[in-house]
């Protein structure tokens, strides 16, 4: 088998959007990281809510954490989500920022995206955008975006640094994101982070807690803090942690 570091970064992002592209169409498959309802409910996502919602909203549920509580979107704002999944989280930031807001879900996977935009439509949900990009290449202007948030994008990203820079680049004067991410305490041993299947439960591809603020600061964004840590389900491993992590661009 192919190790992990034999993968172009172009050859993982492939993989990526197969991977979760199988999590949209079957999600019912044994996957090795947790997906579904049972997940959402155990990081703090609404159980009475999420049984108002259809199933294929939260059937594909896969994301690092629950960033919901932390992302303080306002009444009118543009919201950017990256790796925005089957919808769930954009559902839930819709509402927040009302119809004179806008919400653009943005995902590698066609399936997904498919998925999220069908989700999205039979609820009525008429502020949402989409767009099918890398999040290392995100097909927006500069200094277009309010807010830009994402729940475990990073880990699947070979070029974090990238990511971080269209982030910062996207975002308006003063505008900030927050989002929910897998992080380590220290590093992995090689033996965990050696297969293409470790990366897809974001393990191989997770940076140390304090590297991960640092390489924010270092690609245009400032004050980068934690705001909550625990862990859950998806983090994994015993060095492993989910982080809602906060930065903003310089006003």
């Amino acid at each position: 088998m192919k190790s992990l570091q034999e993968y172009t970064a172009e050859e993982i992002k492939a993989a990526v959007a197969e991977r979760y592209g199988e999590v949209a169409t079957a999600p019912q498959q044994k996957f090795n990281f947790p997906v579904g309802r049972k997940f959402a409910e155990s990081v703090g996502y609404d159980a009475a809510l999420l049984e108002t919602l259809p199933r294929s909203l939260w059937e594909s549920f896969t994301g690092a954490g629950n960033p919901q509580p932390y992302v303080d979107a306002r009444p009118g704002e543009t919201i950017l989500d990256l790796g925005c999944g089957a919808g769930l989280d954009m559902y839930l930031y819709a509402k927040k920022v009302g119809p004179t807001g806008r919400v653009i879900g943005l995902d590698l996977s066609e399936s997904m995206l498919g998925k999220a935009r069908t989700n999205l439509a039979a609820l009525g949900v008429q502020n949402v955008e989409w767009l099918q990009a890398p999040a290392d290449a995100i097909p927006l202007p500069d200094d277009s975006v309010d807010l830009v948030t994402a729940n475990g994008i990073f880990n699947l990203s070979p070029d974090k640094g990238a990511v971080m820079r269209e982030v910062a680049r996207v975002l308006r004067s003063g505008g900030r994101t927050i989002f929910a991410e897998i992080v380590l305490t220290s590093e992995l041993p090689y033996e965990v982070r050696r297969e293409i299947k470790d990366w897809f439960r974001c393990i191989g591809g997770s940076l140390v807690q304090q590297d991960f603020l640092d390489c924010l600061r270092t690609n245009g964004l400032s004050v980068p803090r934690v705001l909550w840590l625990g862990r859950n389900a998806r983090t994994g491993h015993e060095l492993a942690v989910c982080a809602v992590i906060r930065a903003e661009k310089p006003g």
